[in-house]
Parts: C-alpha cells; structure tokens; sequence
C-alpha cells in the first residue's frame, strides 16, 4: 500500500520532468514527429523508470556477541492498534477519483459507438468513412472518419479529410487513448493534465503539416481551419478536425523548420532522469567487509519492513541449521518495526552451542537496520545495526604487486586508525598511526604482540575477526578501546 503510493509520487515526478523539458525546449519546434517519439517516451517512463533500482553495497563491520548472555528484557507484543493508515486514506482517496475518470472514459467510449452504430458506413482504400445526420464535428477514431456532409462544402471536406486520414495513417488514437487512461490513473497530477493537452496539440500539427490539401494550397487549409463549426462533441478520446488549438495550428503551419542541431536539446532529459534514479530509487545492500570472512556462513537482514512472514521463514531455514531462532517485535501503524527483541542459540553440539540475545535500539521511531552474521563452521553468531558510524573497506591500493589493504577506523572522530596490508602472497604487514594506540591481537583465544602477528603466515589463517568501539570495549574492556583483531588458525 505504502510502496504503491509512493510509485504514484515517482511516476508523477517522471511524467513533470518530461513535460518541463517539452515545454520549455522543444514545444516550439517543428519536429512533430520526434516531439511525439519524445512525449509517448514519457509516459513509458513514467510507467517503468520508478521500479528500476540502482543498487549500493554497503560495507558493514559486525559486532561479535557469540556467546554473549547479557540479559535483556523482551517486549511485550503491542496491543491491538488501529489498522486505517495515512496511507490507507489517501489509496481510497485515489481509487474514488481513478474510478470516476475510468468510468468516463468507458462513457465516452460507448457514447461514440453509439454514434457510429447510427450512421451510414463506408469503407474505402482502408478507412471507414461514418457519415453522420447528427450535429458534430468531423473527427476520427482509428480508421474510422466521421462527418456530417451537409454541414460543410466539398471544398472544405476534402480538407477535413486529408487532415484526418493523417490521424488514421499514423494510428493516433493509439496515443490518444493511452493519454486518456494515463490521465485518469494519475488524474491528482497537473502535470498529467496538460501532458494530454501537449499530445493532442502535437498530434493535431502533424496532421496539419503532413497532408496533401496543406501541400496544395496552404492558404486555402488555413480558411477552413478558422471557419467554426457548429455542434461540438465534448469527447476527449477523438481526434476533432476544429478545436481550441486552431490559433496554435495555423502558427505552427507558418513557422519556419527548426534547425536539427535544436534536437540536442532534449538530451537534458537524461541526467535529469539519472538525478532521480539516484536520489530516489536507490536500494542499499549491506555486506560484511574485513571482518568474519570464513565459509559456511549464514547472513540475515531485518529492516523497518521485513513482515512477520518473513520472520517465520527465517525463523524456518535457521531451524535446519540447528539454530533457534526467536523474536517479539512491536509495530507502529505503519506496520513497521518500531522495536525488536531477538534470541538465538544452537549451533554444533559438538563445538558447544551457543547463545546470542539482541535488543534494538534507536533514535528513530523505526528499527535501524539489523544484520545478522552466523558461522555455521565456527559456531558463533554476529549482530549489528547497520547504522554504521565507522568505516571498514577493502581495496585495491593501484601500487606495485597488487597489494590488498584493509583500513580500519576504530574511532569515529579519525584519530586513529591501523591498516592490514598484505605485502606478499603469505605475509601481512599491520600498521598503525599512532604506536600508543595499536589494537590488540588475539590468535586462537590468546593475546598476541603485532611483531609476532606480522610473522605469521597468512596461508595459516582460518578467519580474522574485527572488534572495535564499544564492541570491542565490552568484550576486552578498556584494552580494547583501540580496537581488538581476531585470528583463528586452521586446525
């Protein structure tokens, strides 16, 4: 509900981007033919552009709690709440004005059978000409023509109907009558609006300008276009010979052909319509960088939106680990995840299970997004919000031997840092800016000095595990206020 009203906002916004740029740049411009390509461009967009993502990976450190029993207290399942969100309102609000505009666009549909039903048919060269007794303006609808033979000349409809074959020729009801239900599924938008108007009166100038009355004698055209007829229909989804636009048609016939090198202009669509996608429609996937790296893991992500349907499966695929898992979460009207309490254990019996509780906490009304590491091989489990204040990234540094570089800050403010770099394909090199503030090391449970870490073979190496912040400290204490560097060996 929430995700398809803010697809309404996007296509809405894609749709005024395209009509700025017509209107602006190109509305002017004799190129009828690439201003409609250009116009039904948008509306496509406007369809699809909004459920494109461009993906972002996040790194992430994990927070180590294997084994952590600290006490939590969970809580309590909210109370029944109302169910009618925002949301919910305005969806409703929308559905009522979409459905009035539908069922008048179905209305003027079975009004202009009708009028086609009672009149004279014929068909000629691919078109059906409809005459009519009835007190209409001539117009056309597909390959149907329709026009009252008393109400005008010879002279003046053999005009009218060389204008309107260029409408059926080129099939510009197609466009008209995807305008029409486009309008009415985004009947909120201004811009959809004047949009159909763009389309119409763009269509209506290359009807003008690509007939052969018009090719014959452009001043006579221009006589009948300002002679006004009498009876018009209010009927949207037709292409009418007479209309509002007539002052716009007959300047437009006279207008010089624009330059080509004009064309350029709507280029400027295109960084417009990356601007958006990047602002808008980018999707954040967090992975787990320079810290737990071994096989056999299992990696989970819980954010705001993640349903309780999704919570049994998770809780469903890590009973077939042997791990369980459980949860009480609170939700806001929203449905979103306002606070989670989560406890797992399990593990290799023969390893010794272990046992993980984790409650949220926020300065949101919602969840900060959780990311749950497990170690199926090492039997441990890693938990951290993904609200990250410290950086963690691995690269390649560009020098000589392509030498891999692990920066870690263990302190938001930049202090200090230390970096792991790999120096040849078995040695690691660890560094520090500050001497006063290595981290520790840890191999195998055992408290190690960097000069003997940096003799260690890394071929030897099973799994390096990064602990720092408040991690670090509440694992370490204050020796670990620096930073704390985790080894396991292979067996």
């Amino acid at each position: 509900m929430e995700d398809f009203c803010y697809y309404l906002l996007k296509s809405s916004f894609v749709l005024s981007l395209f009509y700025i740029i017509y209107y602006l740049l190109l509305r002017k411009e004799t190129f009828f033919k690439f201003n409609r390509f250009f116009l039904l461009l948008g509306l496509l967009s406007a369809v699809f552009l909004p459920l494109i993502y461009i993906t972002n990976t996040v790194e992430l450190p994990t927070q180590d709690i294997s084994g952590n029993a600290n006490s939590i207290d969970l809580l309590n399942e909210q109370d029944g709440f109302d169910t009618i969100s925002p949301f919910t309102i305005i969806l409703a609000f929308y559905v009522l004005g979409a459905s009035f505009f539908l069922t008048r666009f179905l209305f003027q549909l079975i009004t202009l059978k009708r009028i086609i039903k009672s009149a004279i048919r014929k068909d000629d060269a691919g078109f059906k000409y409809v005459i009519t007794t009835d007190k209409v303006t001539p117009f056309s609808f597909f390959s149907t023509i329709i026009y009252n033979p008393k109400l005008h000349s010879q002279k003046e409809l053999d005009t009218i109907i060389s204008h309107e074959e260029v409408h059926v020729l080129q099939k510009h009801s197609y466009d008209v009558l995807l305008m029409e239900i486009f309008t009415a599924l985004q009947w909120f938008n201004p811009a959809a609006w004047r949009y159909r108007t763009a389309i119409k009166q763009n269509l209506e100038f290359l009807a003008d300008t690509d007939n052969k009355e018009i090719k014959q004698n452009k001043k006579e055209y221009q006589y009948v276009l300002l002679k006004q007829a009498t009876g018009q229909q209010n009927l949207s989804i037709i292409n009418p010979f007479f209309n509002s636009l007539i002052k716009k048609r007959i300047v437009m016939i006279n207008q010089q052909k624009s330059k080509k090198v004009n064309l350029f202009k709507s280029l400027l669509i295109v960084p417009l319509l990356a601007l958006f996608l990047i602002s808008f429609n980018t999707n954040k996937t967090y992975v787990a960088k320079g810290t737990t790296l071994s096989k056999n893991t299992i990696e989970i992500l819980i954010d705001k939106n993640t349903t309780d349907a999704e919570l049994i499966k998770i809780k469903k695929d890590l009973a077939k680990e042997n791990f369980d898992f459980s949860y009480t979460t609170v939700r806001n009207k929203k449905m979103e995840i306002q606070n989670i309490s989560l406890e797992i254990t399990g593990g290799s019996k023969s390893k010794g299970e272990v046992s993980s509780r984790f409650n949220s906490a926020s300065d949101n009304d919602t969840i900060d997004n959780i990311y749950i590491f497990l170690d199926t091989k090492q039997n441990s489990i890693s938990i951290n919000n993904a609200d990250v204040k410290h950086k963690v990234s691995s690269s390649k540094t560009g020098l000589k031997n392509n030498k891999e570089q692990i920066s870690i800050a263990t302190s938001s403010s930049g202090d200090y840092d230390f970096k792991i770099s790999k120096e040849t394909e078995k040695d690691f090199k660890f560094t520090t800016n500050d001497e006063d503030k290595e981290p520790l090391f840890y191999v195998d449970g055992k408290k190690w000095d960097s000069k003997a870490v940096s003799n260690l073979d890394s071929s030897t190496i099973e799994s390096m595990n990064v602990l720092k912040g408040e991690s670090a400290k509440a694992k370490y204490g204050d020796e670990g206020k620096n930073g704390v560097i985790e080894i396991t060996l292979k067996k």
